[in-house]
């Protein structure tokens, strides 16, 4: 397995797995999360911008099928006086499509993010995960992921 930062060339691949990852939150939050098609415009304006970056983790056959990815953007903290400025990461995307799941593909593309973020100087990772999301928080807290907070939801 071989994680590198995405090409324009990894665009269809990328987006075949924005797919899943859309139904997989889906079966997790029906009334919230849209089992979306993703058109490609997204990744694309990631890879093309410069404020964060996908990286990729694809097979090491002749196929090179992207197997995962994890995007990652540049955050800061708002202009609060009851806030002390930092600048920190965001992991706005990461899915690792089943199959290749415990193998250490979601791992390797975690390491990526974390070398990412320490060459930018920013403070630490962060991420939201869905609540039901059991698999997702698990292999957050094996990686040493802390609780900083709680979103709460009052539905109308």
């Amino acid at each position: 397995m071989l994680v590198r930062i995405a090409t324009v060339e990894d665009i269809e691949q990328i987006s075949r797995l924005f797919d899943e990852f859309f139904k997989y939150n889906h079966s997790q939050q029906p009334s919230f999360c849209a089992a979306a098609k993703e058109s490609g415009q997204y990744p694309k304006s990631v890879v093309e911008g410069t404020t964060g970056v996908i990286f990729v983790a694809e097979t090491d056959d002749t196929e090179h099928t992207v197997i995962g990815f994890i995007h990652v953007e540049e955050d800061k903290t708002p202009a609060y006086p009851s806030v002390v400025p930092h600048r920190f990461a965001t992991i706005v995307d990461f899915y690792v499509t089943p199959q290749y799941r415990k193998r250490g593909a979601g791992k390797a593309l975690l390491e990526k993010a974390k070398e990412w973020a320490i060459s930018r100087g920013l403070a630490y990772l962060e991420l939201f995960v869905l609540e039901e999301n059991e698999i997702g928080k698990s292999f957050y807290r094996r990686e040493k992921f802390v609780t900083a907070s709680h979103t709460m939801r009052y539905v109308l």
